[in-house]
């Protein structure tokens, strides 16, 4: 029987763990479920957003009817490259009693997903080719922002108010990105009519948990900055996540890794990589005006 080159190995690994690894980052990154996705065929891709919107008005059999005009705006996706190497030794693999080459792939997967979060979410090393404010950054600078206080400014008060904000500046608000801890923070509150703000699925699968009449993506608390904010709510229409490349794994045997030669430590290695685009649609909203589709409930203190 002939023997399985390595470049046949590789194709068989890596086409084996890919789909673990798409489902890791799907499960990590909040954005990717939040926010639509959509494919690129290049490295950049221009969306037309409305700059300016159409108004009509009330006309008798006699008059003339009005015109209106409507103008364009251009929002840039490019796309840029996540990636990350895994070296492990082959021992390791030989004697672990787990599938390691699947426990990586999660890893992997997960490190993109929340690399992805912590750059549209905080600005965290976001790319500067990435020409849309962070989330927080557009809240902060359309003045979008509460902070947690007392009374009627609590933590469920602030989201009610920064949902608010979001809705009067014409856009719906819809999402709210909050780490996952605070799913117990909110548990035992109550609105004025006594009301539970929290209201967790009570779905096995695929049901999603309610809190303040927005639906909730969790973020990683690995990812999530305490000390700059405590919730962002978002309309998730105006958010546009770009997919260049689906997240891919490499199998490696024969590289040098940093200082690591693998083939001469007996290591093989992974790599990880995938590359994403993020606009933030803040051109105009159903007032006509063009303001930030973002609001940020800021932790007490700040």
């Amino acid at each position: 029987m002939a023997d399985i080159s390595r470049a046949e190995l590789s194709t068989l690994i890596e086409d084996a763990y890919s789909h673990v690894l798409l489902d890791s980052a799907q499960t990590t990154s909040a954005v990717l479920s939040a926010f639509t996705t959509v494919d690129m065929g290049t490295k950049t891709s221009h969306l037309p957003v409305l700059a300016t919107l159409p108004e009509a008005s009330w006309v008798s059999e006699t008059d003339t009817k009005p015109t209106a005009q409507v103008t364009w705006a251009d929002k840039t996706l490019v796309a840029e490259e996540l990636a990350v190497i895994i070296p492990v030794h082959e021992n390791v693999v030989d004697d672990a009693t787990v599938d390691v080459i699947s426990q990586l792939s999660i890893q992997g997967g997960a490190a993109i997903g929340r690399a992805l979060d912590a750059a549209v979410i905080f600005g965290t090393n976001k790319p500067v080719s990435w020409i849309s404010d962070d989330l927080l950054t557009s809240a902060t600078d359309a003045s979008q922002t509460f902070t947690v206080g007392a009374d009627e400014d609590d933590l469920a008060g602030s989201i009610f108010q920064a949902a608010g904000a979001v809705d009067e500046a014409g856009w719906d608000p819809d999402r709210l990105l909050v780490p996952r801890g605070i799913r117990y923070r909110l548990a035992n509150l109550r609105s004025d009519d006594n009301a539970p703000i929290f209201l967790p699925s009570l779905s096995a699968a695929g049901g999603q948990d309610d809190v303040a009449g927005l639906t909730p993506a969790y973020v990683s608390g690995r990812v999530w900055d305490r000390d700059e904010a405590e919730a962002i709510v978002v309309d998730s229409s105006r958010v546009i996540i770009g997919v260049r490349q689906d997240i891919s794994v490499k199998f490696l045997d024969q590289a040098t890794v940093g200082s690591i030669n693998l083939a001469e430590r007996d290591m093989v290695a992974l790599r990880f990589k995938a590359r994403y685009a993020y606009v933030l649609g803040e051109n105009v909203n159903s007032e006509g005006t063009g303001v930030s589709p973002v609001a940020a409930v800021l932790p007490g203190g700040s």
